[in-house]
């Protein structure tokens, strides 16, 4: 017979294999392709992964507390983790919110491409195992002062999950990310579906052509003075440069990051109305009632802050729904393409096109292709302090010249229509200016977001005085809540809501 220390030992051996078991074979799939150059990378990433791997024993710990408790969840929590870590090893594939959205939403039936023998393998076996833990838990483990042991794990538990730097990480990995991905999806919808009043009352819309396409990329962390055009040392721009492109080098971005930058830029907010970013309809319920058709391309996922804005869009499509910012492969823009095609192809006479990009955002190396790999050497790790200075930034460069090419694709398709491009970055990056790197932080680099303005030859020979006008305004200063009012007064669109004096075509 064991003593009562023997007893709890054994029951803490048990928590910690059983915990090892979902975290050696399951969660540590989200960390065997992060680019690392050195051992102090894997050291970093090792200790990443440690701190999930605390986070499931915890779990554990609570439920093996109760052998009934144990032998109903932990084999859920394999078998959904097992299938997970299938398509991480296999495609390099993430659970995101896109996913869930095309699936329950949008009738993805691509059940029958996902499952194979691989796959129904690779999860019996796991519940094979689960199994075996389960039947030692009822054999073999004995627990006494349930009551002490429901206190300590409890607590363990909580703690864990109310220290910033865990909960983040953790509730995106693996088996974490499947509770924290639907409640963030369920919210989401929530918010999607709540009533905001329309703007279009008193709208005018006898000034809008009878045909035309606007569209309105979203870029991600381009700063405006690493664009050649700009004056940039380096020519980052070479397919721009052919384009009669009118760039604004002092737009000022309020927002240091991408879910509070969208909502100011999508709606009437303002500096001194910075509410009406969560409580009004964006520019979209405009176009709109303008007999617009519209329709949302993202190439990142969505966030409470914007979702509703993209449900306003008569369509809503994503591309590579199975990235997330911890998926280290290839990532690109250029996957928008196909799609802004088949929308074109359906000939509608007005269009409100907009792409909500990836662009520039880190990890640089995954938005561009390797024929785009022109200044060199670049980053080989994803620890920001493992590069040099040289290294992030000619990575970052060659994020935008694939920008480049990608605005320069997008103008090629609209040449012959009669279409207005904008493209305005969410934000800036900063590159190692007083060692501080990428965004979410206040710095000034941050606040200078890439805004471009392209118009076709047929625009511009009907709408010359706006063409002149964007021209004329090109080194005044705005504020990104220009947007809201310029997109509709180059479409035509008149409203009370438009602050003419914020239109860079006025």
């Amino acid at each position: 017979m064991f003593t009562k220390s023997k007893k709890t030992v054994i029951f803490f051996i048990f928590v910690t294999l059983a915990s090892l078991f979902i975290g050696v074979l399951f969660s540590s799939t989200d960390f065997l392709r992060s680019p690392v150059s050195s051992w102090s990378d894997f050291f970093i990433i090792f200790s990443q992964w440690m701190v999930i791997q605390i986070s499931i024993w915890a779990l554990i710990y609570i439920l093996a507390i109760n052998k009934y408790l144990f032998a109903f969840f932990y084999p859920i929590i394999v078998f959904v983790s097992s299938i997970l870590a299938y398509f991480r090893y296999t495609m390099n594939a993430v659970l995101t919110t896109m996913i869930l959205d095309a699936a329950l939403d949008n009738d993805m039936n691509t059940s029958s491409d996902l499952f194979t023998i691989g796959l129904l393998i690779f999860v019996i076996l796991a519940m094979v195992i689960s199994i075996i833990f389960i039947r030692f838990r009822f054999k073999t483990i004995i627990v006494k002062k349930i009551g002490v042991h429901w206190v300590i794990s409890l607590c363990f538990f909580f703690f864990v999950f109310n220290i910033p730097r865990f909960k983040r990480p953790v509730s995106e990995r693996i088996p974490f990310n499947v509770y924290f991905i639907m409640k963030r999806y369920i919210d989401e919808k929530e918010i999607a579906l709540t009533d905001r009043p329309s703007l279009s009352e008193n709208i005018d819309c006898s000034q809008v052509p009878d045909s035309l396409t606007v569209v309105f990329v979203i870029g991600e962390s381009l700063r405006s003075d690493h664009l050649g055009i700009n004056g940039y040392k380096r020519n980052t721009t070479p397919y721009l440069f052919q384009e009669d492109i009118i760039s604004y080098i002092n737009v000022y971005s309020k927002q240091a990051h991408t879910n509070a930058s969208i909502p100011y830029i999508m709606t009437r907010a303002d500096s001194l109305h910075e509410n009406r970013a969560f409580q009004e309809r964006s520019f979209i319920d405009l176009f709109e009632a303008c007999d617009f058709r519209s329709i949302w391309l993202a190439n990142q996922e969505s966030a409470d802050t914007y979702i509703y804005f993209m449900h306003e869009c008569d369509s809503l499509q994503y591309v590579n729904m199975e990235k997330s910012s911890y998926v280290f492969d290839m990532w690109l823009d250029g996957s928008l393409l196909p799609l802004f095609d088949n929308f074109l192809q359906k000939n509608n006479p007005k269009n409100l096109v907009i792409l909500h990009t990836i662009g520039s955002h880190w990890y640089y190396n995954s938005h561009f292709p390797e024929e785009f790999k022109i200044y060199q050497p670049i980053t080989k790790s994803r620890i920001i302090s493992s590069s040099s200075e040289e290294e992030l930034i000619n990575s970052y460069d060659n994020t935008v010249v694939y920008t480049d090419f990608f605005l320069y694709s997008l103008i090629d398709r609209l040449r012959n229509k009669n279409a207005v491009l904008i493209y305005l970055s969410d934000h800036g990056e900063n590159l190692g200016e007083d060692n501080v790197w990428l965004h979410a932080v206040d710095a000034p680099f941050v606040h200078r977001p890439a805004c471009l303005v392209w118009m076709s030859p047929i625009y511009k020979s009907s709408h010359p005085e706006k063409y002149e006008n964007a021209i004329n305004k090109r080194n005044k200063h705005f504020g990104s809540e220009f947007l809201f009012h310029s997109i509709l007064d180059v479409a035509g669109i008149q409203s009370p809501y438009i602050e003419y004096s914020q239109s860079i075509f006025r």
